[in-house]
Order: structure tokens, then sequence, then C-alpha cells
């Protein structure tokens, strides 16, 4: 293990945590010591090395301390401190640009060795020639061979290098989080820091907080001034995610803010500058909510310069084998585990079934299979009973709502509709209409679910027989 002695920044909101860790690593280290992203600020004054951050700060977005710290530190890396270090806080860490990610109650031969792997890592090599460019990197979790996708990489590759306003369409599960992040690393903007927020996740109020952040007194539990994602992008590139989700209200304020890159704090004066690229997210039919008066069309017209929209993972089934191969792998690799080996019949199944969850049920599910099936055949019988049930339906049988007068355009979406109503309605009784277990069954959100119980009209309880 290196002796090179470097000065180490802890940033954590409770202070045994931070006392804890510098005397686990001050016979190696200078250890600096911040219990918010203000304190922080203050410490980077000091030339650092590599700094350990907690996801939550007080002063920091929801979950995006790792991202703030980063965007304070000249280019030292960042290790994110977990509860656990599991694939899912590395996932995290990962998409918040830490060069790792360690327990929060790791010993001290893992700190150091999480110190020494982020601190010794050489700087990236030199890209390579356009022509001879594999997308490993920005490509490389938006697995396709459909045409469909195929479009969508080039529709990447063509804003990316722009500073374009893009608006990625899609179901729940499609990857529109990916599109984004593939979009930022393709752009020149790309040493800056990715921030992302879900605005479907936060109440109007603070949501406006998390948008733009507050000063210290603007409302009650304001201790302190806070910096929206807004501000900690800047430089970089802004995700927001589920727009439509958004209040009438936030809208006239996100619209301002996009004309002018200029806004207030909660509870501020002054106005503050920001220089963001924007890339927005819905699965929403946004023209639809245009037209019911639940999004303004001025907001939706400043958006849609770029629209992406993503198919779902039902109009390109083809994709299905070769995701669900890189996903087994993938996942075996992380847990030291052999890959199941897919039956023809199972596959036929999968490749049969709706995937009302997109992408993101199937890797969840592939996810189970590797620790339930590992190095073991995949059979029929290991799949959900929703996937499992019916035989696949063959040519020939036609739902009813096909009309072969119609062109297949036409018949297509009320076909689809009818499959996922169906399935949805079958799913609800199966669990008896407990929503967080359909949801959870179906690879959707408990929101998505809701949406959809509306659109089809279908009971959210359990039907009363009649007596």
């Amino acid at each position: 293990m290196t002796t090179t002695r470097a000065t180490i920044l802890v940033v954590h909101p409770a202070s045994d945590v931070c006392l804890r860790l510098r005397a686990g690593l001050r016979a190696h280290h200078d250890v600096l010591m911040a219990r918010s992203l203000s304190e922080a600020k203050d410490q980077a004054r000091t030339p650092v090395t590599a700094a350990l951050v907690a996801f939550d700060l007080p002063d920091a977005p929801a979950g995006q301390g790792v991202a703030a710290t980063a965007a304070l530190l000249a280019g030292a890396p960042t290790i994110a401190l977990a509860p656990a270090a599991d694939r899912a806080s590395a996932d995290a860490a990962r998409r918040q640009g830490a060069a790792g990610c360690v327990a929060v109650d790791a010993d001290r031969a893992a700190l150091l060795t999480e110190i020494e792997r982020a601190t010794t890592r050489g700087p990236a090599p030199a890209d390579p020639p356009r022509n001879q460019r594999r997308d490993k990197y920005e490509f490389s979790q938006l697995t396709s061979q459909s045409p469909s996708m195929l479009r969508v990489f080039d529709q990447i590759r063509a804003v990316a290098p722009t500073d374009a306003t893009v608006l990625v369409l899609g179901e729940t599960g499609t990857g529109k989080e990916l599109v984004s992040r593939a979009i930022h690393h393709r752009s020149r903007r790309q040493a800056r820091p990715l921030i992302s927020v879900n605005c479907g996740a936060f109440a109007e109020s603070l949501l406006e907080s998390e948008l733009f952040g507050h000063e210290k007194g603007a409302f009650t539990g304001a201790s302190e001034r806070r910096q929206g994602v807004f501000e900690m992008a800047d430089g970089g590139t802004l995700f927001l995610d589920e727009l439509g989700e958004t209040s009438l209200g936030v809208q006239v304020n996100l619209l301002r803010v996009l004309e002018t890159m200029r806004f207030r704090r909660v509870g501020g004066r002054d106005e503050v500058q920001v220089d963001v690229r924007i890339v927005a997210a819905t699965h929403v039919a946004l023209e639809r909510a245009v037209r019911d008066k639940r999004f303004r069309e001025d907001l939706y017209y400043r958006l849609n310069v770029f629209p992406i929209p993503l198919p779902p993972l039902r109009e390109r089934r083809e994709d299905i084998p070769l995701l669900m191969r890189n996903f087994l792998e993938e996942t075996a690799q992380d847990y030291g585990l052999e890959p199941p080996h897919v039956s023809p019949e199972a596959l036929e199944r999968a490749l049969a079934y709706p995937w009302p969850g997109n992408v993101r049920q199937l890797r969840t599910l592939c996810e189970r299979w590797v620790i339930t099936r590992h190095g073991q055949r995949l059979e029929v019988g290991d799949l959900p009973s929703e996937m499992a049930g019916p035989s696949p339906a063959r040519v020939g049988d036609a739902p009813k709502v096909l009309d072969l007068s119609r062109s297949l355009a036409d018949n297509v979406g009320p076909a689809l509709s009818a499959i996922e109503r169906d399935y949805l309605a079958a799913l609800l009784d199966r669990h008896g209409y407990r929503m967080d277990r359909t949801a959870a069954a179906a690879g959707i959100s408990r929101r998505t679910l809701f949406n959809k119980i509306k659109e089809y009209g279908l009971p959210s309880r359990k039907p009363t027989p009649d007596r």
C-alpha cells in the first residue's frame, strides 16, 4: 500500500462519524472534516487530494451530497460514504461522478484501499478517432440492435455536442436517465457535474427549494443557506426527470429560469446567474397534458427543442435476449456468481410478455434470477406467475380490438393498450388490490400504477359482489 501522505476531506453530517474516520486515517493522511456543503467549501480552500462524502448533507439537494461536493473540488476524486457497500450505492455513487464507494462503517484497511485506488488512477486515455469509437461508456447500458433504438443513438450523437435543450419521452423504465448520461458524457460539459432531480418526488413547496435553493430563515427548518440543483449543475448538465408531474406554479418559474438562466433562491433577493444545459424527461404525453390545461403550452415549446422518444421494450422485442444475457452476466459478475442458463421455453415466455416496467423491470428480474438460479437452468416455473401463466400468444390469436378494415398503425396502439389493461386488471386481482405489491410485481412505480388505473378505468379496490 502506498505510503504517500495525502490530504483527505471527510464530509458527513454526523460529528461522531467524522471523528471516527479521522482517527482511523490520520496515521496515514492529513484529515480535514466538514459536516455540511458550506463547511466543505471552506475546507476546500486547502488543496485536497481526495474526499470521503456522504450522499445526504444538510445544505445539499436530497441525496446529491457527493455531486455537490465534487463541484467544489478542483478535480480531486470523491468517494461516496454509503450506509452499505452494495450495488445500489455503487451505482448511485457512479451517477454522481464518484471515483469509488465505501461503507461508512468500513474498517481502516478498506478505507485506505479505496483512497489509494481513487488517488492513483491515471488520467483518462485520450479519445480514439471518432470513427473508431465503440461507445463503450456512453451506450453500454443502452444495448440494442433494434432499428428504433439505433435511431435514438444517432439522435444522441447529433445533439450531444450542442447546448440544445433535449426532451426525452418514454414510459417508466425505458432508460430516460441513461440517455441523459449518454448526452452529458458526449458533450463539451462532460468534465462538469451532471445533476439529476426527480421532479415528481417533491411537493410544490419543496420542489422550489430543491430546484433553486433557499436562504437561511426562508421557512421553518431552513437553518442555513442551501444550494439548489440549478446552482449545483452550473457549467454542466441538469436532468429534470418527470417534469410532466410538476404543478402549473412550478412550471411558470421554470419557464422564466430556462429563458434567462437567472433565478432567486427561496427567501432571497439577489439573482443568481448560472450556465446549465437542460435535459428534461417525462412519461406523460405532454401534448395531451397541454390540451387538458395540466401543462403550460409555452413551457412545452421551450422544452421541445430536440425531442427523443424512447420505444417501450414490447416494441423492440428483438432486444430482449441480448438484454437478458447482458444483465445476467453483469449481475453475476458483480455478485461473484455464475449466471443461469435460460431455457428456450422461458425465453419464449419472456418474448411474449408485455413488460409494463420495460427495461428496468427486466433488469430487476435478471438480478433476482442470478440470486435464486445461479449456475442453473432457468425454466418457465422460475418466472413470475404473471409471466409464466398462460401460454404465449400465437399468430391468429388477435385481440378483439383489432379492426382488419383499418391500417396496422391504427390497430397497434389499441391492441397494446388492451393487453396492458387486461394484464393490470389480472395483476390487481391477484394481489388483492394492494397497490404496493401490484406496482412491484409490474415493475412500475405506485404513481404510474395509479395513472394507468385512472386511464383504463380500472377499480382501485376489490369490487364488492352484488347481494
